[in-house]
């Protein structure tokens, strides 16, 4: 089985991630579970959540415009990582990046020392 970041390839990532702190959602036939999208790479995401589907299920990845196929291939704790079927665009990583970044520079000191009710 696969595992998101383990990769075998030493040095750079080959297929770096962009970190992204937004809502995303897993879907499945049974429902959604709500998760927070904290990294995201062109073949796979770790999200951050208080359920998750059963590990290798298959699921919908859903954050923003972007929607993929994916597997979920792990759980620690309140982590997850999903691996996606078909690796999205580098253009769609790179939206994701700017938009996160966008929003985590708006949120102000005593937004960011709150605690976030995800």
């Amino acid at each position: 089985m696969r595992v998101f970041g383990s990769s075998q390839a030493t040095g750079r990532r080959i297929v770096p991630r962009a970190p992204a702190a937004l809502a995303a959602a897993l879907c499945t036939p049974a429902g959604n579970h709500s998760t927070v999208l904290i990294d995201l790479s062109r073949t796979g995401a770790r999200l951050k959540g208080s359920s998750f589907p059963d590990e290798g299920e298959d699921v919908i990845f859903h954050a923003e415009k972007i929607r993929v196929a994916a597997e979920l291939v792990w759980i620690n704790g309140d982590e997850c990582g999903v691996e996606f079927d078909t690796p999205i665009a580098a253009d769609e990583v790179n939206r994701v990046r700017s938009l996160a970044n966008f929003v985590n520079s708006a949120r102000t000191p005593a937004e960011e020392s709150a605690p976030r009710s995800d």
